[in-house]
């Protein structure tokens, strides 16, 4: 049993331990925010992420898959995983591109926070949970992006996490990738002037001077901008690119949070939770 398990497994635990103690002072399990604990949309997608053997199963399947597809593109100069690289990239450096967050990184302990708290993800706490640098390692991207380096390709990570964050990033990364971790393979959202949300001129700068062998990430615009579209249309777009993925595109699962759930809500974000919940209720179609 990995370390990251037990671990999980031991703080799930205290959480279980915390709703049962409140439950004992008499009246309804509830807490300090009112919100009750059982009724966090949350629950069960961050105990799964958590404590299931199934979700480390899975992360380890997905980057032996990533591993085995590496392999490939090395074999075959031709091959490009990122959609702005277009041109005379066959004799660059080899180079995968990771998201940070639920794809390197396992944040899923910050999640857990906001459930016991019975809150809503907000930046404040989620720069604070960055700062503690604790997110541990996605179970299985260890070994990939090892055998990425011994194979001499550049590992880039291209994340959403604000620039005033990216020492903390950085030495959470080192932490569990090694010393070749350096600012400079980190491109986080407002480095520079034009790398906003959008990752697609993050990716054109690593194609410009190296050859994208993979992509890596939990979220469709890890891989290609979808905008602030509806589920509909996210999944056509996903689907344009169907031969890509599995090949050049690894997906990791993230159950917790993303675009998905956004566009269930019409990417109104500042929509009270309440609302936010009920769209997405709305969202179910148990006849499908």
């Amino acid at each position: 049993m990995s370390l990251h398990y037990h671990k999980s497994r031991v703080q799930t635990r205290v959480i279980l331990l915390a709703v049962l103690l409140a439950g004992c002072a008499g009246g309804p399990v509830t807490t300090i925010t009112g919100v009750p604990p059982e009724a966090h949309e949350q629950l069960n997608s961050v105990l799964w992420v958590r404590t299931a053997p199934e979700y480390e199963a899975v992360c380890r399947e997905i980057f032996a898959q990533a591993t085995l597809s590496l392999e490939e593109a090395l074999a075959d100069r031709t091959r490009t995983a990122s959609l702005e690289q277009s041109a005379d990239y066959e004799d660059l450096p080899p180079a995968v591109i990771l998201d940070v967050d639920e794809t390197a990184l396992d944040n899923s302990a910050f999640e857990a926070r906001l459930i016991v708290e019975g809150k809503e993800y907000n930046k404040p706490m989620w720069n604070a949970w960055i700062a503690e640098e604790e997110a541990t390692a996605v179970p299985g991207a260890q070994n990939f992006i090892r055998h990425a380096l011994e194979r001499g390709v550049e590992v880039f990570f291209v994340t959403n996490r604000d620039h005033d964050t990216e020492e903390h990033t950085v030495r959470n990364l080192r932490n569990h990738f090694g010393p070749t971790i350096t600012g400079d393979r980190v491109l986080t959202r407002k480095e520079q002037a034009d790398w906003t949300s959008d990752k697609t001129s993050r990716r054109a700068h690593v194609a410009a001077t190296h050859r994208v062998l993979l992509l890596v990430g939990d979220d469709l615009n890890d891989f290609v901008y979808s905008g602030d579209i509806a589920p509909q249309a996210r999944r056509e777009n996903a689907l344009q690119y169907s031969e890509y993925w599995g090949t050049r595109w690894i997906i990791v699962p993230n159950p917790m949070y993303g675009t998905w759930e956004q566009a269930l809500y019409g990417f109104d974000r500042g929509l009270e939770r309440s609302e936010k919940i009920n769209l997405k209720r709305g969202a179910l179609d148990p006849s499908e």
